[in-house]
C-alpha cells in the first residue's frame, strides 16, 4: 500500500510542471534580452548610413537603370 495521497503525489507533479514551465519562460526572457549576433555583415539602419554607402533614397528611381528597376521579376522556381 502507498504511503502518500494520490492527491499529494498529483499536486507534487504540477508543482514540477509549474516550475519548469516558470524555469523555461525564464530562459526565453534573457535569450530575447540578449543582442543577437549574425551571420552576415551587419546591414545599416539610419539614413547616413545608407548616404555613406552611396546610396541615395531622394532620386532612387532617376537616371539610366530606371526602366530595369521598375520592372521586378520573381525568382525563378515555383510557376504561379
Amino acid at each position: 500500500m502507498s504511503t502518500q495521497r494520490p492527491s499529494f503525489v498529483k499536486r507534487e507533479r504540477e508543482m514540477k510542471l509549474k516550475d519548469k514551465a516558470r524555469a523555461k519562460a525564464e530562459r526565453r526572457a534573457a535569450r530575447r534580452a540578449e543582442p543577437r549576433t549574425g551571420h552576415g555583415p551587419p546591414i545599416a539602419t539610419d539614413e547616413a548610413a545608407g548616404e555613406a554607402a552611396g546610396v541615395t533614397t531622394a532620386n532612387s528611381d532617376t537616371g539610366p537603370d530606371a526602366s530595369s528597376a521598375s520592372a521586378i521579376t520573381p525568382p525563378p522556381g515555383r510557376p504561379r
